[in-house]
């Protein structure tokens, strides 16, 4: 897909690799429109960025917010679901309110999203999902269970909506990647992380190239792992 004048929403977009994809974007010549619940980093990542780039104020896990961003855009190209939360420990030590939190952002979040733009999607003469997951969506880890749970839903959601779609005009892809230089832990109070991880301008180069293969060829499932690092947590 050629990206330019293409339009593109990614949630989360207001940090991370969702900020990094924003940019990445924005400098092949797509308008971006990213969602955040957070409107202080939303600002700042659309002055950031400055040029094709509108920021939207919503909460993916609410559907009233997403069926108003859907009002609000016009014709859409390409769905990037990166918004997510992370959690952590032994089930018995999660709350119920950080459990339904996580499951309804992670993975609900998802699926309404994709729910809400797919209409328009499929009214593109070329268009892409793609679902960032995790390496937790493929392989369990302890402490994982509850973000485990929701990322394996995704990867689920993302295999069968590619069987669904599979004779539309929309490709559907999910990107598994491992550790990543970002404040999602530390917003959840964790301490794993490290600038050491995989930077996420670098991943996103790749996510780009995914999108941009012809409409002949789909990169459907991709594994990203960060090597070993000092801080492999």
């Amino acid at each position: 897909m050629n990206l330019k004048n293409k339009t593109v929403v990614i949630t989360g977009g207001s940090e991370g690799l969702g900020f990094s994809l924003a940019k990445k974007f924005s400098s092949l010549g797509a308008n971006i429109h990213i969602i955040s619940r957070n409107k202080n980093k939303l600002d700042k990542a659309v002055e950031s960025i400055g040029l094709n780039i509108i920021g939207h104020m919503a909460d993916v896990s609410n559907t009233s917010d997403i069926e108003r961003i859907t009002s609000e855009i016009g014709e859409v190209d390409v769905l990037i679901n990166n918004a997510g939360v992370w959690i952590e420990g032994l089930i018995t030590d999660n709350s119920v309110e950080e459990i339904s939190t996580a499951i309804d952002i992670n993975l609900k979040g998802v699926i309404y999203t994709t729910k809400a733009f797919l209409s328009k999607l499929l009214e593109a003469n070329e268009a892409h999902v793609l679902n960032i997951i995790s390496t937790s969506g493929f392989k369990g880890r302890a402490n994982q269970s509850v973000y485990a749970a929701a990322k394996f839903g995704v990867s689920g959601f993302t295999q069968a909506l590619e069987e669904d779609l599979i004779d539309t005009n929309v490709k559907v892809s999910g990107f598994y990647p491992g550790g990543m230089n970002t404040t999602l832990f530390q917003k959840a109070g964790s301490s794993k992380g490290g600038s050491d991880w995989m930077d996420t301008d670098k991943v996103a180069e790749l996510i780009a190239f995914m999108i941009e293969q012809d409409a002949t060829m789909v990169i459907d499932h991709v594994v990203l792992n960060k090597r070993k690092t000092k801080t492999s947590n």
